[in-house]
């Protein structure tokens, strides 16, 4: 384990008193631009905020860690400006606070219909059989911060790497080495604005016998280079 990770404590018996839901939160939007009028309605429409709070730091790691340092709530909220949260969405993450829990990260979806997202389920069911793991989600499936309630003692002294990618799993493997637990609401109460191209990860399940080679370069290259910041969230 990383020595800039805190070691994981036992659950405290004093967190029981803990786990009422809060009654406003600032709320965390890590965009380069200008929020508009109506995503600012919609956040208050959804959720008690406290304050809203941007970052134009360039990068998701340098944003996310700016914006967590700036955080005078108890809990807070993690909202990226691409995505349009469901009118069940706080009853929901809120209704699954507990003592030990440290993040819930609402569930989100694609835009309906959009034949690409079955194309990457289908990929990922193929690569989770070729790595033999019981669910894509053990390990392929990362944390998504775009629409997450997080306890901000959970996150004490979090200090990421500017990673360019998966700065998500950081934050939620930092709240797991802290202690807490890390939940997925069980239904769909996010939807994602953004339109990807996910047919890059379709190939990957298809051709999924050149993996192997894949895993061999990806090996080496951490081999090479143990500072990397990659390297960094590997070890967590």
């Amino acid at each position: 384990m990383p020595a800039d990770l805190p070691s994981r404590p036992p659950i405290s018996l004093n967190r029981t008193r803990e786990f009422q839901a809060p009654t406003n939160v600032d709320v965390l939007v890590p965009s380069l631009k200008g929020l508009s009028n109506e995503f600012v309605e919609h956040l208050r429409s959804r959720i008690p905020v406290h304050c809203i709070l941007t970052s134009s730091a360039i990068g998701p790691a340098r944003a996310r860690q700016e914006l967590i340092e700036r955080v005078d709530t108890g809990w807070f909220s993690f909202v990226d400006d691409d995505v349009k949260l469901r009118p069940d969405w706080w009853s929901t993450v809120t209704g699954m606070i507990g003592p030990d829990v440290g993040g819930v990260e609402g569930l989100w979806s694609y835009l309906a219909g959009d034949k690409r997202v079955d194309d990457y389920t289908r990929a990922m069911a193929r690569l989770s059989k070729l790595l033999r793991q019981e669910s894509w989600r053990d390990r392929i499936d990362r944390a998504f911060t775009g629409d997450t309630l997080i306890r901000t003692q959970a996150v004490k002294n979090i200090r990421m790497p500017n990673l360019p990618v998966w700065e998500d799993e950081y934050i939620r493997r930092w709240v797991e080495k802290n202690g807490y637990r890390w939940l997925r609401t069980p239904n769909v109460v996010c939807d994602h604005l953004r339109t990807y191209n996910l047919k890059p990860s379709y190939n990957v399940g298809r051709y999924g016998y050149y993996l192997n080679i894949c895993k061999g370069v990806l090996h080496a290259y951490v081999q090479r280079n143990r500072r990397s910041q990659i390297c960094s969230l590997a070890q967590i």
